[in-house]
């Protein structure tokens, strides 16, 4: 007679505690004397031993299993899945990289191989070196291409933030005249996301999914992943007209239509050639940031132990997380079917930001802000006052 297991219980890995007991009931039923046993005995020894490794052994199994099902695969395992079944590649990390502007007003003369220059974000202290070789002359003004010497998002750097040299330079100032951008890794959700809208991908008619699919998919000229994770798609038009807002987790995608080696032109590119039917037009455009300010009130137990710029911090990065997710148009509750980005939502994303918090109160924005259909939320300025209760 063959068992079938429920799948949840495949999926389920056996604790030491469990096997052990299990071996012991079996051996029981074989008639033998478990119970009469001493502790520290050679018997209970050896049992103890199998039940350490049959244990481990269920927990590969257990992730063999789950990694068969895009619900449940996570890691590398649904990196796997992800490649094989629905031919789609998850997207790493990528290092922020982008241009500093060296003034020297001293009499040095400097040259440095790719990777010996060091300079930093004055705010975060993340760092970024040099890509290629550079010779910096006394009075000369010269743009040095750099990269983050960690992969992320937390690597990126507004115009003027990287400002501070880490590589002693005598009479030199260093700025960044424009953004050095960097982007996460595909999340576990996300990939799974995209795997499913993969599937409408394999139409030859343009569904919704498919347009989703491609761009977030795109690549540049050159091969690298472009920073879309956000898609808005028009509803069927009766005159073939499809029009797709697509967003960055920091807003805007930059580029030109017709220019592939930027982000916004290549998702342009992606979905004229692998989506759009004969007889239908499509106009791909950014979307638009709404930056939203948001000032609040938090209060934490005195037990906390915790200090008031460790919750600025964690208050502010689940905020930051938070305004990454949230859809082109914001979130759309019926029958209204007007996006907003809800206060109550903002309340509840800074309570779980940490579990000492104990409540928050946000008096700005002042009540639901309503999103235009083209319209992404950006996090603005973010004012946190914490009381101790």
């Amino acid at each position: 007679m063959i068992l079938l297991l429920p799948i949840d219980q495949l999926m389920k890995p056996l604790s030491r505690k469990q096997v052990r007991e299990s071996m012991y009931r079996l051996l029981a039923a074989m008639k033998l004397p478990v119970t009469s046993w001493q502790d520290g005995g050679a018997a209970k020894a050896i049992i103890s031993v199998v039940a350490a490794i049959f244990a481990g052994f269920t927990e590969i199994i257990a992730l063999a299993i789950r990694a068969n099902f895009l619900d449940t695969a996570e890691g590398i395992w649904l990196t796997l899945l992800a490649y094989y079944v629905y031919g789609v590649t998850r997207i790493e990390a990528t290092f922020a990289s982008g241009e500093v502007r060296l003034v020297n007003t001293g009499g040095g003369i400097f040259e440095f191989e790719p990777g010996e220059f060091i300079c930093k974000h004055s705010v975060t202290g993340r760092q970024y070196t040099n890509v290629a070789f550079f010779k910096l002359e006394a009075g000369q003004t010269l743009p040095v291409a750099i990269r983050a010497l960690e992969a992320g998002s937390r690597s990126s750097a507004t115009p003027g933030q990287i400002t501070e040299l880490v590589t002693t330079m005598r009479g030199v100032t260093c700025t960044n005249p424009a953004p050095v951008v960097g982007r996460d890794g595909e999340t576990d959700p996300e990939l799974r996301e995209r795997c499913r809208d993969s599937l409408g991908a394999l139409s030859p008619n343009g569904p919704e999914a498919a347009y989703v699919y491609w761009a977030k998919s795109a690549r540049l000229r050159n091969g690298s992943p472009v920073n879309v994770n956000r898609v808005w798609v028009s509803k069927a038009s009766s005159v073939g007209h499809v029009t797709v807002f697509v967003a960055s987790p920091n807003g805007a995608v930059p580029g030109t239509i017709g220019d592939d080696s930027t982000d916004l032109g290549a998702v342009d590119k992606a979905i004229r050639t692998r989506v759009v039917p004969n007889g239908v037009t499509c106009t791909i455009a950014s979307a638009v940031p709404h930056p939203l300010p948001v000032t609040c009130e938090v209060w934490i137990s005195t037990e906390a132990n915790l200090q008031e710029t460790e919750v600025v911090f964690a208050v502010r990065s689940r905020l930051d997380s938070y305004f990454q997710q949230i859809p082109i148009g914001g979130h759309v509750l019926r029958p209204s079917r007007l996006g907003a980005v809800f206060k109550n939502a903002l309340i509840g994303q800074i309570e779980s930001a940490l579990p000492q918090i104990i409540k928050a109160d946000v008096p700005l924005p002042t009540t639901d802000v309503t999103l235009a259909e083209n319209e992404v939320p950006t996090r603005d300025a973010v004012a946190v006052t914490v009381h101790l209760s």
